[in-house]
């Protein structure tokens, strides 16, 4: 499912667009949820993580460019859509990761072409994804995030860039949600590979400096995935 939101302080407008989105998905029968704010500070309060964000540039009180830096410090990765009647705008928009700039009126084969690159993307990133749930709470994971995961005491720890997560599990479980990139170098730890700083002694030193031990039954084994791995990914 599609998750997406319009912000943009014309009403009028984000009908118009709503209208749009929702003809196009329609037809290509894409489930979806879709919500419109008229302000920022209503989309910040948002509890949806929006897989797709359509934003206005020029807002009062809080510009889109300026929600957007504060979204990317935030370590938010929502795929932004700038939207403007101004086009000179583009060139403030992409060096904030903008995925596209749309001019306004909104032009529907363009608008038809942007949906369907989402739709690929999110499709793309759901198969590199880890979902985890407790009774209170979901959450997904890019894999590309994840350092490395740990289980101590029947609860699984899920170390990424920005926090640790945990969530009681099991690492046999973990590890069908797991690609290649991850290696199970201890029966408590499994490692992302794209990590590894430096390995020695049966220790793993990650680019965060963090250390992560390797059983001595697998340091060898180790060795040559670890081998094996860097040459399928120099061939990709």
């Amino acid at each position: 499912m599609l998750k997406i939101a319009i912000c943009d302080d014309e009403k009028i407008f984000c009908d118009i667009l709503d209208e749009k989105i929702t003809k196009v998905l329609n037809c290509m029968e894409e489930t979806f949820v879709l919500k419109v704010y008229t302000n920022t500070e209503d989309l910040r309060k948002s509890e949806l993580p929006f897989d797709v964000i359509f934003l206005d540039i020029k807002m009062p009180n809080q510009t889109g460019l300026q929600f957007a830096q504060e979204m990317r410090c935030k370590g938010n990765e929502s795929s932004v859509i700038f939207i403007s009647a101004f086009p000179e705008f583009v060139f403030d928009a992409f060096p904030l990761g903008a995925e596209d700039f749309l001019c306004k009126p909104i032009d529907e084969t363009k608008l038809h072409a942007v949906l369907l690159r989402m739709i690929e993307k999110k499709r793309t990133l759901d198969t590199n994804t880890l979902w985890i749930q407790t009774n209170q709470w979901c959450k997904s994971i890019k894999l590309q995030s994840i350092f490395y995961c740990e289980v101590i005491n029947r609860i699984i720890y899920i170390h990424t860039k920005h926090e640790v997560l945990h969530y009681y599990g099991k690492m046999e479980d973990l590890s069908n949600h797991l690609d290649d990139r991850f290696y199970r170098c201890h029966r408590s730890y499994f490692v992302n590979l794209d990590f590894v700083m430096t390995y020695a002694n049966g220790e793993i030193i990650l680019e965060n400096l963090e250390h992560i031990p390797v059983s001595r039954l697998r340091q060898k084994e180790f060795m040559q995935y670890m081998l094996q791995y860097m040459k399928r990914r120099n061939y990709k």
